[in-house]
């Protein structure tokens, strides 16, 4: 991580030098680099001022969502400094910087449980029913032995934060995070997130989505919430 911040305090550095095309070029690499961005988001630079020498301010628009960031110059070159919040407060960009570690967690978590909610239902398509399991998803597990290798190539047990996936299935789900009336062939599958705690928090079936929780780009996300599968669908993790 400190190689790869030196490398974007060099980049910021040459902004002010670089021609409006390029320095703009120059900023959105930044922006992607730093937030950990793909190809399919999008960053648009809605304006840069030069406060002083040694304070530029930019505003810039990922994914519809809009930031204004402080770069402040150093001996070393410029950096970001600073992101302001709704309410008009500057924050600490080194917090924003460990927000988006925070949000790689996230992803990362989600991508495994997708793997595994994809062999399920590929699984549960060729044989009807599921092996019995009710609670730690790992390779002790008969649910694990029936999906790897054959539906799953992978073999994802543990969330970003080194906890065991759960994974319940039929009627093993009620009285999980308020479920009930579960048939055979539904299925659940939970990180704790990084406490390793399960939410107090119930779903409901007439609002699947009021378990989504701030914004995949937002700097408060909580980390310690859970993600939950239900059936293939996230019922419980960041908007997207």
């Amino acid at each position: 991580m400190k190689s790869r911040f030196s490398y974007l305090i060099f980049i910021a550095g040459i902004l002010i030098s670089c021609s409006s095309k390029d320095s703009t070029t120059t900023l959105t690499e930044l922006i992607k680099s730093t937030f950990k961005l793909s190809t399919n988001d999008k960053v648009e630079i809605l304006g840069t001022t030069e406060e002083s020498k040694t304070i530029l301010l930019m505003k810039f628009k990922v994914n519809g969502l809009i930031f204004n960031v402080k770069l402040r110059k150093y001996d070393q070159g410029w950096q970001f400094e600073e992101k302001q919040d709704e309410s008009g407060k500057w924050v600490l960009f080194s917090k924003i910087l460990n927000q988006a570690e925070l949000r790689d967690k996230i992803r990362q978590s989600q991508k495994e449980m997708v793997n595994i909610a994809e062999a399920l239902a590929n699984y549960v398509t060729d044989k009807t029913v599921f092996p019995k399991i009710s609670g730690e998803y790992d390779n002790k597990s008969s649910i694990f032995h029936a999906l790897y290798p054959q539906y799953i190539k992978s073999r994802p047990i543990k969330d970003s934060w080194g906890n065991n996936f759960l994974v319940y299935c039929g009627p093993a789900i009620d009285g999980h995070y308020g479920i009930s009336g579960s048939v055979p062939d539904d299925f659940l599958i939970v990180s704790l997130g990084m406490d390793g705690l399960p939410d107090n928090w119930t779903y409901d079936p007439e609002s699947p989505e009021a378990g989504l929780f701030g914004a995949e780009m937002d700097s408060d996300i909580d980390p310690n919430n859970d993600l939950i599968v239900f059936n293939g669908t996230f019922i419980r993790g960041p908007k997207v």
